[in-house]
């Protein structure tokens, strides 16, 4: 991040009005009403409590940029709210809390408070890479899921592409993949008709984005939602808007309540919750298509601020089209063995269009080899052998013998085998493992294919299933 640190004082800097703490809809170009949503939402009190006793951290400078005379706080948005209220209680939007910042204000060095170490940086996208650093990971002050997707997703706003955000800040293309599909549908779903209640759980950042998440990823949750995976657009409708409008507000209402996740654990769980969400929803037409962009072009989420002049037009790279084969454009392979090089070139000549079934089976292979040459390559061969086979009977019958895949990613897991795979990563590659035969983004879904004959994958399938594979894939085939 190239920066220059200097002191500002407290009054030239801003809040963010793209602040990703604050939902969307509730943005504004006032700086009081921010501070009042970081002061509701965000748990600025403590924080506030912990500066008037410790004062500031001196590794913990605001990340800012320059705006006219002033400054936006890109990074530190939390600790200038703190700030402010104790240099000015009255700020505070009750009486009750004037009175507590106040206290918290008489026993706080103000002098010190006035004016305060910050990081100047040019624009949003140079500060992209510290603050995906400071917040997503393994970071200790993580965000959580719904932030995560609405920072990647504001970075595309900013011009860049999926691959650039992963570039940029280290993360998988799959990973960003699924936060953006996933943010896409949350968005829309904030355009529904929802009651009052519902609107204010789903705009929570507590919102269980991972569970709606869960509906993308199984093909039985696509088909009750009337969408399909489109590397595009991240998915799109299969099914009338009208009907898509009521399955999605029902499931969004349901995911704010307790005990859902434990209903969708698996292909029968969705079944059956499925069935009973059925009876809830309204008559509307089924068939049809639409485009879910097209759900998001009336209106504008965020009001554009009086402070921060508009932003200039970053010229967007034009988005290539989808690789032919079930690798990702820009995916290398820099496996050593030859067996593992070939199997991926072999792979990466198949058309996933024309071949679904010849590029489910090499998908397969290419995992199960790589996989095994890797574990081998790191020492693990034996221990994982004797793991899976104690008693060393099938090893007695066959020599050669090595654990099914499944078994195989659910132990490489477990010890944490994968160098330099991120939280993240482990979490996308442990779902690989899942038991469940019909749901065919995990291991046992995919042996489904490969031995019955009546079924076949969609390309979508295929994609979101190396998506899912591509944090070990990375690491394996490398």
């Amino acid at each position: 991040m190239d920066s220059r640190s200097t002191q500002i004082k407290i009054g030239s800097l801003l809040l963010d009005p793209k602040n990703t703490r604050i939902p969307p809809g509730r943005r504004s170009e006032n700086q009081r009403k921010l501070l009042h949503q970081l002061l509701e939402h965000e748990d600025v009190k403590s924080l506030a409590a912990s500066i008037a006793k410790l004062g500031l951290f001196a590794n913990e400078r605001l990340v800012v940029m320059p705006v006219g005379r002033r400054f936006v706080v890109l990074e530190g948005n939390r600790r200038l709210a703190a700030i402010k209220l104790l240099l000015n209680p009255e700020l505070a939007p009750t009486s009750a809390q004037v009175r507590y910042f106040r206290s918290l204000s008489a026993k706080a060095d103000l002098a010190s408070l006035g004016k305060i170490d910050v990081a100047i940086v040019a624009d949003r996208l140079s500060a992209a890479p510290i603050i995906a650093a400071v917040h997503t990971g393994d970071s200790k002050r993580r965000w959580s899921s719904l932030q995560q997707a609405r920072f990647y997703q504001e970075l595309i706003d900013e011009g860049l592409d999926p691959s650039d955000v992963s570039d940029q800040l280290g993360v998988s293309l799959a990973q960003v993949r699924s936060y953006l599909r996933t943010e896409k549908l949350h968005r829309i779903a904030l355009r529904l008709d929802l009651k009052p209640d519902i609107r204010k759980r789903v705009e929570d950042a507590k919102f269980p984005l991972t569970t709606l998440e869960r509906f993308i990823e199984s093909q039985v949750g696509r088909k009750f939602l009337g969408i399909e995976l489109d590397d595009e657009k991240g998915f799109r409708g299969v099914v009338h808007s009208d009907r898509f409008k009521a399955v999605l507000s029902q499931v969004v209402s349901d995911v704010t309540k307790s005990g859902i996740t434990r209903k969708i654990n698996d292909t029968t769980g969705f079944r059956n919750y499925i069935n009973e969400a059925e009876e809830l929803l309204p008559e509307t037409k089924k068939r049809g298509s639409f485009d879910p962009d097209t759900m998001l072009e009336d209106g504008q989420d965020d009001a554009p601020s009086e402070q921060e002049p508009p932003a200039k037009k970053v010229k967007k790279r034009t988005v290539s089209k989808p690789s032919p084969s079930v690798v990702p454009r820009g995916f290398v392979c820099g496996a050593t063995d030859g067996k593992v090089s070939s199997l991926f070139k072999e792979i990466r000549s198949l058309k996933i269009a024309d071949q679904r079934n010849s590029t489910g089976v090499m998908l397969r292979v290419l995992m199960d080899v790589a996989l095994w040459t890797y574990i081998k390559k790191e020492g693990h061969d034996k221990a994982i052998c004797d793991h899976f086979d104690k008693q060393r009977k099938r090893r007695r019958n066959n020599a050669d013998w090595t654990p099914p895949l499944r078994d195989m990613i659910s132990y490489c897991v477990e010890k944490r085998v994968f160098q330099g795979m991120t939280a993240d990563g482990y979490k996308s590659v442990r779902s690989l493992a899942s038991k469940d035969g019909n749901y065919f983004i995990t291991i046992d879904g995919f042996n489904e294919f490969t031995h019955n004959p009546y079924v076949t994958p969609t390309e979508g399938d295929l994609r979101a299933l190396w998506s899912r594979a591509e944090p070990m894939l990375e690491i394996i085939l490398n």
